[in-house]
């Protein structure tokens, strides 16, 4: 069990924001049926999708594309068109989409960007990146990162045969990556070096709080004056972080037997606009509510999201897709 984390119920919920990261889309290890069924059952006025949500490394490599990758992305499609607003900030494995941001295209209402600072319900703002840029060995060793990349997998590749034979014993899921992160004591000094590294900046950016992804490690600690949050990701912890309407941000772990199956297959196609109540509250995407620009201290402007009393936004903070 993840620490600080809540047990996704399932069953349908509210929520004003929602953040989701690394889901890895073209890797065999992406849970994308657990994330389908997970936002099936919620709605949300802002969803951030933190980074990494593509792996553009994986796709050039061996290229893996399964029918329900296209079924997800139906989903968050339809979920802008209604009352969802849907921030895409880039990572590191789709580092593809960079070129496209801070260029003036419109597809749909899905904003693409490096970084944004979300306001909450109750005035806090939260830093939101993948958190790549703090990640010395993305930065400096880009061969060394993507072998790491590669070890990761044959662990995963592990873990899944693993796990196979924990349930045919009546075992429940165990993650052999997670432990080793857990247990290794190179690993745990990377983890703290990253996690100091991008507290820092959020503290130069004069915000309470930091939302990341990147590590694939969930975790909300608050060290006094700024509060740091990872999403986790949808390869193995499944985990979101999401804000109430009073402004209070927890985490979820998403179990598969906690989230109540739709009955759809993994290929089949989404549902309408009509039966699933994607709406959450507030403006329609795309009509400029609840964004402004913000400048931070010594540093250029980032689009701050959710000051839902906010009459304009800068199109040019970012990409709409």
């Amino acid at each position: 069990m993840i620490a600080n984390a809540e047990s996704f119920t399932g069953g349908d919920m509210k929520f004003r924001s929602v953040w989701i990261s690394d889901v890895h889309l073209g890797t065999k290890h992406a849970r994308v049926d657990t994330l389908l069924d997970f936002l099936r059952q919620c709605e949300c006025r802002y969803l951030y999708i933190v980074g990494d949500f593509i792996d553009g490394w994986q796709l050039r490599s061996k290229w893996h594309w399964e029918d329900r990758y296209n079924v997800l992305i139906q989903k968050l499609l339809r979920k802008s068109r209604k009352s969802t607003r849907i921030i895409y900030l880039t990572g590191n494995h789709d580092e593809f989409l960079e070129q496209f941001v801070n260029v003036n295209v419109n597809f749909g209402s899905v904003l693409l960007a490096r970084e944004v600072i979300h306001m909450a319900a109750d005035g806090r703002r939260y830093l939101v990146l993948h958190g790549h840029q703090f990640d010395g060995l993305t930065h400096f060793n880009r061969l060394l990162d993507r072998v790491g990349t590669r070890l990761y997998d044959w662990i995963l590749d592990f873990n899944l045969y693993f796990n196979r034979v924990r349930r045919g014993l009546g075992f429940g899921y165990w993650s052999v990556s997670a432990y080793l992160k857990y247990k290794a004591k190179a690993a745990m000094k990377y983890v703290s070096d990253y996690e100091e590294a991008i507290i820092q900046m959020a503290r130069k950016q004069n915000v309470q709080g930091v939302i990341c992804g990147h590590v694939h490690r969930a975790e909300i600690r608050d060290t006094g004056d700024v509060v740091y949050l990872n999403c986790g990701d949808w390869v193995e912890s499944c985990t979101a972080l999401v804000e109430d309407f009073d402004g209070h941000i927890r985490l979820l772990q998403v179990h598969e037997n906690n989230v109540q199956r739709t009955g759809r297959g993994a290929g089949t196609h989404d549902a309408g606009d009509g039966g699933e109540g994607d709406g959450g509250e507030g403006g329609a995407p795309g009509d400029g509510s609840g964004a402004w620009r913000g400048a931070a201290p010594g540093s250029r402007p980032i689009l701050c999201i959710g000051n839902e009393g906010a009459d304009h936004e800068d199109v040019n903070a970012g990409i709409f897709l």
